[in-house]
């Protein structure tokens, strides 16, 4: 299969940090590619912040223990500067146009779009997949990995507590328990801002073999399998983001490009590189969303071919680009590998290297997308009859 050599590739690269100089030269070898397959490339720039998942919620919880200062004051004032402080946190985790954006320097970016000269008539369908890395860090350290969610959970819990117990306080003078309480979860957000701090500061950008050259790699080389057996039907579009690890900014950007159709279907490959293949259900942080009805059925009724190397996930911590496609209203849905839990293999870490990427679930992604886009390009009316069982149930091999 021709992913393997498009992964060899990308990760010779070197790390490709969210709006560095290596995620450009990574755009710069993606584009390559594509024009030697006879693609017509555009890149698509755009500005972003560099480091949302350290220095935004830091800057939050800074501001916040700053403001606390202010109670001795004004205890209703220093409450109101704390909940303005959070407004680009809770933005953040929803994907508002209000977010880090507000508080964060941007730095340049950009997409990588390949469309097929004399494909333009057909179902739309972006085969997706983000080509930046994240910073290994102790914040996602094998040990401290179990405790990733109820870490983040805690520190959101406790920055809700400060303020609201700040407020209680000046109300309800009397209630005694109420300080106590505040004060705990002041300590805590100070705690978890050294931690957040030290870990942004010691960390580095990791190869992302898995995440997501994984997903770059089954992209081109489904980008290089249509040029010899095109899926009649589907208008395809290959979209490489840049920006993911730092908000989905990418596919935001992606997403605002006048004139793109409302039936447009999206595809996203996001670390197809070791555990079980999986196509996910939907996706949330705050607010969870499932995925359009007609492509989970179709996934479903695509992964029965494939015996039980393909199962379905309902959710993760961390959003994956299908998200905000789905937010926007486009039918879309993620296929990633995990192991057991969900938990995705050396996951922000810096044994993320080509020596640890399953080349069997790289080459089943690869089989298993292809089988989904056939199925895509006879919606409605495939993926309904693969929705009542009718698709077939053929047994193919994962190479």
């Amino acid at each position: 299969m021709g992913a393997w050599k498009y992964l060899e590739g990308l990760c010779r690269l070197g790390p490709r940090g969210s709006a560095t100089e290596g995620e450009r030269q990574a755009a710069q070898w993606i584009a390559a590619r594509l024009e030697e397959l006879g693609y017509e490339v555009e890149i698509q720039p755009f500005m972003a912040p560099r480091h949302t998942l350290y220095a935004g919620p830091a800057a939050v919880m800074a501001g916040v223990l700053a403001a606390r200062w202010l109670a001795a004051w004004s205890e209703p004032f220093a409450a109101g500067v704390m909940i303005l402080l959070l407004v680009p946190l809770v933005g953040e985790m929803l994907g508002s146009r209000v977010n880090f954006d507000l508080i964060l320097p941007k730095r340049p970016s950009q997409n990588v779009v390949a469309r097929l000269p004399g494909t333009g008539t057909g179902k739309p369908v972006v085969i997706t997949a983000h080509y930046d890395t994240q910073r290994g860090s102790w914040l996602f350290a094998p040990g401290f990995r179990p405790w990733l969610r109820p870490f983040f959970v805690s520190v959101y819990a406790a920055l809700a507590l400060v303020p609201l117990g700040t407020l209680s306080a000046w109300a309800f003078p009397a209630a005694r328990w109420i300080p106590i309480v505040a004060g705990a979860a002041t300590v805590w957000v100070a705690a978890s801002l050294v931690f957040l701090l030290l870990s942004w500061l010691t960390g580095r950008y990791v190869e992302g073999a898995n995440d997501n050259g994984s997903g770059v790699a089954v992209a081109l080389a489904l980008a290089e399998r249509w040029l010899s057996e095109p899926v009649h039907g589907v208008a395809p579009v290959f979209l490489f983001t840049g920006c993911e690890e730092t908000g989905l900014r990418g596919m935001r950007r992606f997403l605002a490009t006048p004139g793109l159709p409302r039936d447009t279907v999206f595809l996203n490959l996001d670390n197809v590189g070791g555990g079980r293949l999986h196509y996910l259900l939907g996706e949330g942080m705050l607010l969870y969303r499932r995925y359009d009805k007609e492509l989970v059925a179709a996934a479903r009724a695509v992964a029965q071919e494939f015996g039980d190397e393909i199962r379905p996930l309902p959710n993760l911590l961390l959003p994956t680009d299908a998200l905000a496609a789905a937010v926007g209203g486009y039918p879309a849905i993620t296929l990633l590998a995990a192991g057991a839990g969900g938990a995705i293999p050396n996951y922000h870490w810096h044994t993320d290297v080509m020596a640890n990427v399953d080349r069997h679930v790289v080459e089943l992604t690869e089989n298993y997308a292809w089988r989904l886009l056939t199925a895509i390009a006879r919606r409605p009316e495939g993926l309904a009859a693969l929705a009542h069982g009718q698709g077939g149930r053929r047994r193919t091999g994962g190479n």
